[in-house]
């Protein structure tokens, strides 16, 4: 084609599209965090399903090239209905997850995905076949001009992939960046249509503009008892910040503050006492077992949550760093659960920070799971190696982590078991009190014996606990056969932990639709 004007037009067209691409993945994976997660498996369904898309794209987009050779009002259109489809993704996701949300995470992940994301990326992927074949005058400028339009839309792709994962999503959430990635698709071919007197034009016009209006508009309502202060949407996950009754979690449904992420309970602290003390029953086993130390001991908390063992541990008399890694958690930790100003949080990945760290701990905390997420990546012999350089010669490791220990769900329990045996620690295991499904495992790795009958800590709340012993599991029924070394050339925690996160997820799910939305 030898108009150079239009040539530019279509690759700022082609730019576009592939910045649009890289917009549709990253928000249409985090749409799918209150429901199901951001584990591996959640991000290769996403991934998946956008090759699977422009693969789709790229044939379609192929036939209709060459069978509507040199028709621009073609490439508007698709451009236009990519657009749309890109518009209402954080509305329609929310209906296709609501129908999916008794699915696994994998086929609820997979089958959302295929109703809400794919479709408006099969469209864009029709728009490279088709912006070439409108470039290509011969045969010999064909490959010149592929090459052309996919590196230009793969640099597009580069551009919004920085600009979303670092800037706009962390900024401004999910919905207002869905909907301006989609009118900055749409408003070249929407312009050159009217410009055209196209009839067609101010359909297109009025249904983008209803689309904007539909995403914005609420999908459900919480009832009155569910107050939000806060929520905000970033590639990390959806963080919010919620009174409400605890139902179910104590004889007196008293109002407490919630952190969730991604829909999930991170954090629960009661009102009455100033955010102080925790509604959960088994809050107080981690400050009881790390309590053997002396006052003044260094401690290194990973994982910063509402800031309720930070709170455990200062009243305790230690020393304590922070590392968190979403900024969101510190903010919201100092601004809504009353978080010591002078407390120093660090903002960092947990595992960067070990291996950068030079200071010595007396203990070091592992309190990082996201939501249903497990921290693979902290859990395995190297990791284990790498904090025992940090780790003063008597110090020990606490981890925390979900309460199965038994059959399938258990194999990640016992795994990381024995890894922390592998790795030279002595083990002990505590279970706070309850069924498997609603309590916690604390994971105790110290490089010597510890006497825990000097644990001395109680809350207002709750009864001192006198012999902590009574809560350990007996090594001698840990059945460890089926159990691996897990290390960071093979990360399988996430696989082995799979069955257990899926019943997290479903049961946190129903909770807050059975107390909480208006049917």
């Amino acid at each position: 084609m030898s108009n150079p004007i239009n040539r530019k037009l279509l690759l700022l067209l082609s730019f576009i599209e592939g910045g649009s691409v890289m917009a549709c993945e990253l928000i249409g994976a985090k749409l799918l965090a209150p429901y199901f997660g951001t584990s591996l498996y959640v991000w290769a369904a996403a991934l998946a399903l956008t090759l699977g898309g422009l693969t789709l794209g790229y044939f379609i987009g192929g036939r209709l090239s060459q069978k509507y050779a040199g028709n621009f009002r073609l490439l508007y259109y698709v451009i236009l209905i990519a657009s749309i489809l890109l518009i209402i993704m954080p509305f329609t996701s929310d209906i296709i997850m609501e129908l999916a949300i008794n699915l696994s995470l994998e086929m609820g992940a997979i089958f959302s995905l295929m109703i809400f994301m794919m479709p408006p990326l099969a469209f864009m992927g029709m728009v490279s076949p088709i912006i070439i074949n409108l470039l290509t005058d011969n045969k010999e400028s064909a490959g010149n001009n592929a090459g052309t339009v996919y590196a230009i839309s793969t640099l597009g792709g580069i551009l919004y992939t920085f600009l979303m994962g670092f800037i706009i999503i962390p900024s401004f959430g999910l919905t207002y960046p869905a909907i301006i990635s989609g009118l900055i698709l749409a408003i070249i071919p929407l312009l050159l249509l009217m410009r055209k007197k196209d009839s067609k034009a101010l359909i297109v016009l009025i249904a983008v503009m209803l689309s904007c209006a539909a995403s914005v508009l609420p999908r459900f309502e919480y009832n009155d008892e569910y107050k939000i202060l806060y929520q905000s949407e970033g590639i990390l996950g959806q963080v919010k910040v919620v009174d409400h009754p605890s139902y179910d979690i104590t004889s007196d449904n008293r109002i407490g503050r919630a952190l969730l992420v991604n829909n999930t309970l991170q954090t629960y602290v009661g009102h009455e006492d100033e955010f102080k003390y925790s509604i959960w029953a088994w809050s107080h086993y981690f400050p009881t077992a790390a309590s053997i130390l002396p006052a003044g001991s260094d401690v290194l908390l990973l994982g910063l949550g509402g800031g309720t063992i930070v709170k455990q541990l200062d009243r305790l008399g230690y020393n304590v760093d922070v590392v968190e890694i979403d900024e969101r958690i510190r903010d919201v930790s100092f601004e809504y659960f009353n978080l010591d100003p002078l407390t120093n949080v660090i903002i960092d990945d947990a595992r960067h920070f070990i291996k950068t760290c030079t200071k010595k701990y007396d203990l070091v905390i592992f309190d990082t799971f996201l939501s249903e997420s497990v921290p693979e990546h902290l859990l395995t012999i190297e990791g284990f190696e790498d904090t025992k350089k940090i780790l003063k010669p008597e110090g020990m490791i606490m981890s925390n982590f979900y309460g199965y220990i038994n059959g399938e769900k258990g194999l990640a329990a016992k795994s990381v078991y024995k890894t922390f045996e592998k790795s030279g620690f002595n083990v002990d295991l505590l279970a706070t009190p309850g069924e498997e499904e609603n309590r916690n495992l604390i994971f105790i790795a110290s490089l010597v014996e510890k006497d825990f009958m000097l644990a001395d800590y109680s809350e207002p709340n709750y009864e001192r606990i006198k012999n902590l012993y009574e809560f350990f599991i007996d090594k001698r029924f840990l059945k460890l056969d089926d159990a691996i070394v897990l290390s960071d050339k093979k990360p399988r925690l996430s696989k082995l932990y799979n069955s257990a996160a899926r019943e997290w997820k479903k049961n946190y799910n129903n909770y807050y639709r059975k107390h909480f939305i208006e049917e």
